[in-house]
């Protein structure tokens, strides 16, 4: 199966059975884009990962999916040190690092483009984004800091479930044990940014705490907990007197409020502290260096297991 698949908006097509046999079978007249079409397998099925409009933005797309394979063309088998170095040479981001001291959210009433953040941490602020029209609350994909290519995940805001349908519930917490799981497996070295809200199994998927990255870094607007603040009825048990859960409910928020906040959690050594967001770029250069240091990864993908090499 391929590593990543391109596909162009009304010529590319993939269906068990083409309009004609639907027709023959259902007797519903359907178009090849609406059965499986390009728009519908980038952000409804996910079999695709990313969508062109044109013939030429697929073959740039694909061009870009190439450099971010991280292995040596045969014409830099033959390049000397100092070509290699100019080739490998960092290059500032796009955007002013400083700016992002502005862009910390301080209210959660709000989500942030995190591509704002990419774009003042990755070099030349370029970013390969994968599958970005799936699961548009999550951002993932292939960037350059301080001149090596690393994969980035980053979540668009915390969502806050409370009272979801069963059905729906069900759905979300089978999607997530598979995330939960490729997290797990990665053999990637696991460097986590909080820059906002992380709560509960949310934090699991993005490789929170509990599932232990090498290096856990909070800004200083960064809020960890079981849930977010505002939230605590979810916790308490619904055979109790109104007046004495509101009373439980208030003091519970009021505690939330207190013990999230990164810097109790630094304070406790729960992670490994608190950066400056304006300082995040600098910061992720020291545990990068120091994990591939330990360790050749190749071009290993995040899904490829051990010491494998493809």
């Amino acid at each position: 199966m391929a590593e990543e698949t391109v596909m162009v908006h009304q010529i590319g097509t993939i269906f068990l059975a083409g309009p004609p046999l639907v027709k023959a079978a259902t007797g519903e007249e359907v178009t090849p884009e609406d059965l499986g079409g390009a728009r519908i397998h980038a952000e409804v099925s996910g079999c695709v990962d990313h969508f062109a409009l044109r013939e030429k933005e697929a073959y740039d797309c694909t061009r870009n999916i190439v450099s971010t394979l991280n292995f040596q063309l045969p014409e830099e088998e033959e390049e000397d040190e100092e070509q290699t170095r100019r080739r490998k040479a960092e290059q500032e981001p796009l955007y002013n690092p400083v700016e992002l001291l502005g862009l910390a959210p301080e209210s959660y009433n709000h989500s942030l483009d995190v591509k704002m953040v990419v774009s003042r941490l990755t070099d030349g602020g370029r970013f390969q984004e994968f599958k970005a029209r799936y699961g548009t609350t999550l951002t993932t994909g292939f960037a350059k800091i301080h001149g090596t290519q690393h994969p980035q995940q980053l979540q668009q805001s915390p969502p806050h479930r409370y009272k979801l349908p069963a059905e729906v519930n069900s759905n979300h917490l089978k999607a997530q044990g598979a995330m939960m799981s490729a997290v797990a497996c990665a053999s990637v070295p696991k460097i986590t940014v909080v820059i906002g809200g992380c709560h509960g199994a949310d934090s699991y998927a993005m490789c929170g705490r509990a599932f232990d990255p090498h290096f856990l870094f909070l800004w200083p607007n960064a809020k960890v907990s079981i849930t977010a603040p505002g939230h605590a009825g979810s916790l308490l048990p619904a055979d109790g007197e109104r007046e004495e859960e509101e009373k439980q409910e208030q003091e519970l928020n009021m505690r939330l409020k207190k013990e999230s906040s990164a810097f109790y959690s630094s304070g406790r050594l729960w992670d490994d502290g608190v950066i400056l967001p304006q300082d995040t770029r600098r910061v992720k250069e020291q545990p990068i260096a120091t994990k591939l240091s330990r360790r050749d990864l190749g071009w290993t993908r995040m899904h490829d297991s051990g010491d494998k090499k493809c």
